[in-house]
């Protein structure tokens, strides 16, 4: 049987910021799944990995309704993230309901106004994704 604690080490390691994510398959909570993919999130657009957010981090119903609107999820990240230096995303309340999670955030970088926005995820066959975000 594989330990998901030397698992989770070897990985906290080789890379760094995403060990949350591997914790997911070891029986972390819903709650902290949720938690490690709005920090996906923040982490892939401070290092401009646009094409992560795109597979990993959104919905596929939000990748879908950016395609209707005539863009790839690719541009569209890169024109929000483009100009965003030093981003950074400190979580408050989450709140889980079945398939379905909010969590507040503050998202801040460097240059401009602090924003409080809620992030709305919801729960797909490959995880936790984000399907909105709402400022408060």
């Amino acid at each position: 049987m594989i330990d998901c604690r030397v698992i989770a080490r070897v990985l906290r390691y080789l890379l760094a910021g995403a060990t949350a994510l591997s914790l997911a398959a070891c029986g972390s909570s819903a709650k902290d799944q949720v938690k490690a993919k709005v920090l996906e999130l923040g982490q892939s657009a401070a290092s401009h990995h646009y094409r992560r957010i795109c597979d990993d981090v959104l919905a596929p119903s939000l990748v879908m309704r950016l395609r209707a609107y005539g863009i790839t999820c690719e541009r569209a990240m890169r024109i929000a993230f483009t100009g965003v230096r030093n981003p950074a995303i400190s979580i408050g309340a989450v709140t889980v309901n079945g398939s379905t999670a909010s969590v507040i955030t503050l998202s801040m970088a460097a240059g401009q106004r602090a924003s409080l926005e809620t992030i709305v995820l919801i729960d797909t066959p490959q995880g936790w994704r984000i399907a909105s975000l709402r400022p408060l």
